[in-house]
């Protein structure tokens, strides 16, 4: 479940894959001190409804290994289309209280930043 403290990531920690477009709205990562939160910047940041995936670092890399290996069964974090208007719903494995909304485009990029390892660790002690 989430229940980890609020970790007051600042906004500058927050990175999107860099096949997002500079102008457009996208999946945001921060990690710091063994924990990983997802956001999603069409909301303004701060605000009561900017919402956020919380996840250890151990599971947050055991998800990234799983979608490299093609196998993202039983990960920390659930990505489903929703049939009635095509977007792709994050959620927390077992934890509904929280989702985040993405369309396809913002969904690839992610993806693609996943595929190029660009939220693996390595990448925020650069």
């Amino acid at each position: 479940m989430n229940t980890a403290p609020s970790l007051a990531f600042a906004e500058s920690e927050f990175r999107k894959a860099s096949k997002s477009r500079p102008d457009k709205d996208c999946v945001r990562v921060a990690r710091r001190d063994g924990w990983v939160e997802l956001r999603d910047d069409k909301t303004v940041f701060g605000a009561p409804d900017d919402d956020r995936l919380v996840f250890t670092a151990e599971e947050f890399d055991a998800f990234l290994a799983g979608v490299r290996e093609g196998c993202t069964e039983g990960l920390c974090l659930e990505i489903n289309r929703r049939d009635t208007d095509g977007m792709y719903v994050f959620r927390r494995r077992g934890w509904a209280a929280v989702e985040l909304v993405f369309t396809e485009a913002e969904l690839l990029a992610f993806q693609d930043g996943v595929t190029n390892h660009e939220f693996d660790a390595i990448a925020y002690t650069a």
